[in-house]
């Protein structure tokens, strides 16, 4: 009998479609004899034939005919039947209800038009069909139960007994999958699902035995060697719970990825292959979020779509997704060949399939990989021309805090400078849609990359001002996977034997996976508007100890005992808790639940950025740390560095620093150039005119009055050199002194200068000895490096009879910046005379913040007394923000050195209103006087200002 059976079943499975074909023509034939005489209640089918045996070969032919054509037709003979499901059953029925209809149309015409005395009854069409369903479908499910037969006897009996816990559409799928797949080696032998109404109820044979909490009694009583959770939508406090059930039971236990795994899958659907070992980012898994593809797929499909760090975690997970929203053309931009190569291979690899399978057919997305460091524009700017992208994703970056800590001139070039020249040339090429992928780590950063990051969504928010268009930074957390997550190291750590290294106990993180980011970013893209920041909804923070304790027992290990871990405290840059917002910036909801959206960003943005990130980038290219964090700080404001990048002690080289940075291009005609006419004066101007004019006695002194700019009082002057030309009037010393600084004249000149202010200065005291004036005067940079200017100075002091204290010096900051350890040493001598000093010309460039930064390590800082803002700055700070925020900064960092200041240039109400708000302390302009000769002075003090 079993060799009958097994016959029968061989002969069912080798049955092919056209055999079908002639067994439905004999199946149609006898339908309609055997429905006859069930209608007519007579089992004698001769005597049924007796009566109707005409009509009835007449009306079987039709039949046949008709339904062999509607089977046909439907592709009912294209099928394998060995895979056969409710779809085939479906279409079986379906089909059979339309050939009744046929038929029956058939029987009632066939009745009124024809002579035969026996009527067909109406009925023969129902009946006919429902022995044609019962007879056609019962032959063909026969086969797929044979089928399933034979994958029973097939189950190797080294398979594991496998529990699937979860009996919903991916349980079911992934049993039906192991009963068809026997290769596997994995036997489904019963569901647990926690739904009490599928209690004892069976699924594809299987029985549901029960809930979680029933798995050990389960496991040992079917002998169960594996559970698999699937339950792909479950969050990671359920999968969490049921992997300590599973592995209490001592078992081995693997999952299902979850859904934003399955869906972002390039086949996006749950196979058997897809079961997996759980990972960490399966306890740590959220509710599945809801993403509105179609709206994601407008924005992409047909574009040109350019990102950048295609090869790292984020990069080559965007590519994925944007592939298969089926853009024209990708371009892969990435500094790492090998990883480009990858994730251009992986892309390849998948077209390759779609194309075998007719998926993609005519609307095929076109790659390029493009090898690029985004710090070179030459580079970049080529790529754009060839390519005109229609988006940018910008995700190349430099994320690792305490490496960036430590090299932070790279952090500066890649995260700010490589930023700027993205959008640059997005603006040149008028990129409709710019995305950058920022990080938590640019809220009130502590750390250089945080700070940079910031920089550059400011950079982003000031692009989007300026085209009015759609560029974006959408800002989130950890990513789970990257090559720079800590769980790579915990794994590593784990593999060696331990022990696990935590930072701190109480160091929290906010965490994402991969997929799960980039389709918010995605859908970010499609919500956001220009000069926005958006917030993706992280969730709760995880404690880093506990991702370690879950690593080490998901790796079989106990805490403690098999595995150690180790606090090893913060880390340069590292903060306990990694914070969301700005206080000050407004956050509103938008239409995707999980993404926020700043509203007021641009509001954060400085009138100073173009400069200070100029000023930044040139830092970078010098290497120049300190710089580098002290322009953060101007930039950032926020940025409070938990460990100082600023050594205590710098090289002792030389250093050169550029000018003209931190005033724009635009403005720095205006700042530094001299008046056409007077560099034509200059070039007329002989240095023997200029020796004989002062020993003719034509140079004299002039006097501005530097008051306190609260009570415009008169608290000293500044000494001017003037020449009394005998045809030109007065000439500035603009006009002659770059004759004078190539000669030992500008010495000579200069000791005659200061001669002549330390003598004025006296009589004036002996006048009015309630005043206490001060005197200051310029030194060039050739007298301050002149070996004898402290014997010189010593000496004038001495003739005079001057108190040291009323003597002010003004040093131009080029001459401190040119050699800075001679300056020094000369800033000490000068200390020693008791003399007051002052860092002259502040405002233009870049220098000057580099100045102050450094004179706190490289000089003793509290020697000099006062700083002296260059009038350039000060003329326009009533008209333009730009310069009044430079102002700010350099009137904040001299309060905070204890420092002085002094403005000069002062010309308008408005400008002294500004610097009266801003607390600066002196100033002198033509707003009080202009440089007038010492009897003028001398009436202005006699006649103007009171005694303090």
């Amino acid at each position: 009998m079993k060799i009958i059976v097994e016959q029968v079943s061989k002969a069912l499975l080798e049955i092919r479609n056209r055999h079908f074909i002639i067994l439905d023509t004999i199946v149609f034939s006898i339908a309609p004899i055997l429905a006859l005489s069930l209608r007519l209640d007579e089992l004698n089918i001769i005597e049924t034939l007796n009566t109707y045996g005409l009509q009835l070969a007449i009306v079987s032919t039709v039949f046949i005919i008709v339904k062999l054509s509607i089977l046909y037709s439907f592709g009912f003979y294209r099928r394998c039947w060995r895979y056969a499901s409710i779809d085939e059953l479906t279409q079986i029925v379906m089909l059979t209800l339309a050939a009744i209809v046929l038929e029956t149309i058939i029987v009632y015409t066939f009745n009124n038009w024809s002579s035969f005395s026996a009527v067909l009854p109406r009925s023969l069409a129902l009946l006919d069909g429902m022995l044609s369903l019962i007879f056609v479908g019962g032959l063909r499910l026969s086969i797929r139960v044979v089928e399933r037969a034979n994958y029973r006897q097939a189950q190797p009996k080294s398979s594991e007994r496998l529990l699937i816990v979860g009996a919903g559409n991916a349980g079911v799928t992934i049993a039906q999958q192991m009963q068809q797949n026997p290769h596997f080696n994995l036997y489904p032998i019963a569901f647990i699902d926690d739904d009490p109404a599928k209690f004892q109820l069976r699924i594809r044979s299987l029985p549901v035995v029960g809930d979680r909490h029933q798995i050990p009694k389960i496991v040992r009583s079917l002998r169960v060697d594996r559970d698999a959770i699937a339950m792909p939508s479950a969050p990671g406090e359920v999968i969490r719970e049921i992997l300590d059930i599973c592995q209490s039971s001592g078992v081995r236990t693997s999952t299902l990825p979850s859904v934003s795994e399955i869906v972002n899958g390039f086949n996006g659907r749950v196979a058997i292959e897809s079961i997996r070992e759980i990972k960490i980012e399966d306890l740590l898994r959220r509710e599945p979020i809801q993403t509105d593809g179609q709206k994601v797929s407008q924005l992409l499909t047909g574009k040109k779509v350019l990102i950048t760090g295609a090869g790292g975690s984020i990069g080559s997970e965007l590519c994925r997704q944007v592939f298969r929203c089926r853009p024209a053309e990708i371009m892969l931009v990435g500094h790492g060949e090998n990883s480009v190569f990858y994730i251009q291979q992986e892309l390849e690899r998948v077209m390759e399939v779609l194309r075998q399978d007719g998926a993609m057919q005519g609307y095929m997305p076109r790659l390029r990989a493009f090898i690029a460091d985004i710090r070179f524009p030459s580079r970049l700017e080529y790529a754009f021309d060839q390519f005109r992208p229609d988006i940018v994703f910008h995700a190349a970056a430099h994320k690792h805090v305490p490496l960036m800590e430590v090299n932070s001139p790279e952090a500066i070039t890649n995260n700010v400078l490589g930023t700027k020249n993205l959008l640059d040339l997005a603006l040149r090429y008028d990129v409709n849609q710019f995305v950058m992928i920022s990080t938590d780590k640019a809220v009130n950063p502590t750390n250089i990359m945080g700070a940079s990051k910031r920089t550059a969504e400011m950079l982003v928010l000031q692009a989007a001002q300026k085209s009015g268009k759609p560029y974006v930074v959408v800002r989130f957390g950890n990513v789970l996977g990257s090559r720079g997550s800590v769980v790579p190291t915990f794994k590593q750590q784990i593999a060696k034997g331990g022990p696990i290294t935590v930072t701190h106990p109480d160091i929290r993180r906010y965490f994402m996976t991969i997929p799960e980011a980039v389709q918010l970013v995605l859908q970010a893209a499609v919500v956001g508007c220009g000069g926005a920041i958006l917030m993706l909804d992280m969730g709760q923070p995880v404690k880093i100890v506990d991702l370690a304790k879950d690593l080490i027992r998901l790796s079989g290990l106990q805490v403690d005992k098999d595995i150690k871990i180790q606090f090893t405290g913060l880390r340069p840059g590292e903060k306990l808790f990694e914070e969301l917002f700005i206080p000050g910036e407004q956050y509103e909801k938008t239409e995707h639940e999980k993404i926020l959206i700043v509203k007021n960003a641009s509001n954060f943005t400085p009138k100073t950025l173009n400069s200070l990130v100029e000023a930044l980038c040139d830092a970078a290219r010098q290497n120049d740390a300190p710089a580098i964090a002290f322009l953060l700080q101007q930039l950032v404001p926020e940025y409070k560095p938990q460990n100082s990048p600023i050594p205590k002690q710098l090289p002792a080289s030389q250093e050169k620093l550029l000018d003209e940075l931190i005033v724009p291009r635009s403005k720095r005609q205006h700042i530094l150039d001299t008046p056409i006419a007077a560099l034509d004066r200059q070039s007329k101007i002989q240095l023997q005119e200029i020796e004989q004019a002062f020993e003719q006695g034509e140079f004299e002194i002039h006097y501005q009055p530097i008051v306190v700019l609260q009570t415009n009082r008169i608290v000293g002057f500044e000494a001017l050199l003037r020449w009394q030309h005998p045809t030109q009037g007065i000439v500035s010393p603009t006009d002659f002194i770059s004759a004078l600084e190539a000669t030992d004249a500008i010495s000579t000149i200069g000791w005659w200068s200061l001669r002549q202010a330390c003598q004025q200065l006296r009589l004036w005291q002996e006048c009015y000895p309630n005043i206490p004036l001060t005197v200051s005067v310029n030194l060039s940079s050739t007298q301050f490096a002149h070996p004898n200017l402290v014997a010189q100075l010593g000496l004038v002091l001495e003739q005079t009879g001057l108190n040291p204290r009323n003597l002010r010096l003004e040093i131009p900051e080029s001459a401190i910046l040119s050699d800075i350890e001679f300056a020094n040493q000369r800033v000490i001598e000068l200390k020693a005379l008791n003399v007051e000093l002052q860092i002259d010309n502040l405002g233009i460039g870049y220098s000057f913040l580099s100045l102050l930064q450094r004179l706190p390590n490289r000089m003793c800082y509290e020697k000099f007394d006062r700083l002296s803002v260059d009038r350039s700055l000060v003329n326009q700070i009533d008209t333009d923000e730009e310069s009044l925020e430079i102002l700010r900064t350099i009137v904040a960092i001299s309060r905070n050195l204890g420092v002085e200041t002094t403005v000069t240039g002062v010309e308008t109400a408005a400008q002294l209103a500004q610097l009266n708000a801003l607390e600066c302390q002196y100033g002198q302009g033509y707003f009080f006087a202009k440089p007038i000769n010492k009897d003028a002075a001398s009436t202005l003090i006699n006649s103007q200002l009171q005694p303090l």
